[in-house]
């Protein structure tokens, strides 16, 4: 091997990890902190169940014939009268055919009957997604023509 090709690369080899470690020392600057806190967005497909009763910590409704209701996802007390406001947050603790309880987890005012849930839907599984089936099928399509490319 000649010594110039050894220097050729030794050089390369040395730029490319300047290269590498440099652009991951570069931090941007941080956004100054809000000052109100950002509030989750309620999502607008999320569904509505009207409150049955209410204990000191728990909520009871009715689920009708909801399927992807579950425990452990979160719910949102909200107040009809004054335009959907937050009242509370709620996890959802327990389902039978009938009933759900949800556990209040945070509150900026009691919840009442006259409070109405809002359940968003569960999230979907990564493989019913629309995204993943069109990154499989045009990274199989890349994969495919960049092999014949290559034949």
């Amino acid at each position: 091997m000649n010594s110039s090709v050894a220097v050729r690369r030794a050089t390369l080899g040395f730029v490319a990890l300047v290269t590498v470690a440099g652009s991951g020392c570069h931090r941007a600057e941080r956004a100054p902190a809000p000052l109100m806190p950002v509030l989750p967005r309620i999502p607008r497909d999320a569904a509505r169940y009207e409150i049955d009763a209410v204990d000191d910590s728990t909520a009871t409704f009715r689920v009708f014939e909801s399927r992807g209701l579950r425990a452990g996802l979160a719910a949102y007390a909200v107040d009809p009268v004054h335009r959907d406001a937050l009242v509370a947050r709620l996890t959802i603790v327990n389902r039978d055919s009938t009933t759900a309880t949800a556990l209040v987890t945070s509150q900026v005012a009691r919840v009442t009957t006259d409070h109405v849930l809002l359940v968003p839907p569960p999230p979907r599984a990564w493989w019913r997604t629309r995204l993943f089936w069109v990154g499989a099928f045009v990274g199989s399509a890349v994969g495919v023509g960049t092999s014949a490319a290559v034949r």
